[in-house]
């Protein structure tokens, strides 16, 4: 059961984060772990950095907020690995953040989609496993 460290900052949960871009160059990044996002979000700038562009784009990306709704795009990353887990072409929005953001994307939950995941507040840790039940269907 892969466990990695986390810290907190203004109460956000950030965990490192490898992305590889469209010419399978690898960058290191620190995200936001939120799973009430339900899909994986990197910043515009973290996407160029990688290499992506919009014209990489499989489709358009809308997000809404309190403040509104944002549009932007959705790029398949060759790979994604945070937490002892990795993903294989998958999809990421990409939108722009506020050019102060400290972090550079946001970890959502289809990233955990049939994971178990274990926040430990107290120790500072993150246990990520499969996940061994069943869902109820809806």
């Amino acid at each position: 059961m892969p466990e990695a460290r986390f810290e907190v900052v203004d109460g956000l949960i950030i965990v490192p984060v490898v992305v590889w871009g469209p010419k399978a160059t690898a960058r290191r990044f620190r995200f936001v772990l939120d799973t009430g996002t339900a899909r994986t979000i990197l910043s515009e700038r973290t996407a160029s950095l990688l290499g992506f562009t919009p014209s990489d784009a499989t489709r358009p990306s809308r997000v809404a907020s309190i403040l509104g709704a944002e549009l932007g795009y959705v790029v398949v990353v060759p790979r994604i690995h945070s937490l002892g887990w990795e993903r294989d072409d998958f999809e990421v929005a990409c939108h722009g953040f506020d050019p102060d953001a400290q972090v550079a994307g946001l970890l959502g939950g289809d990233f955990f989609a049939r994971m178990r995941l274990v926040i430990d507040y107290g120790t500072g840790m993150i246990e990520v496993s499969k996940s061994t039940g069943v869902r109820a269907p809806d």
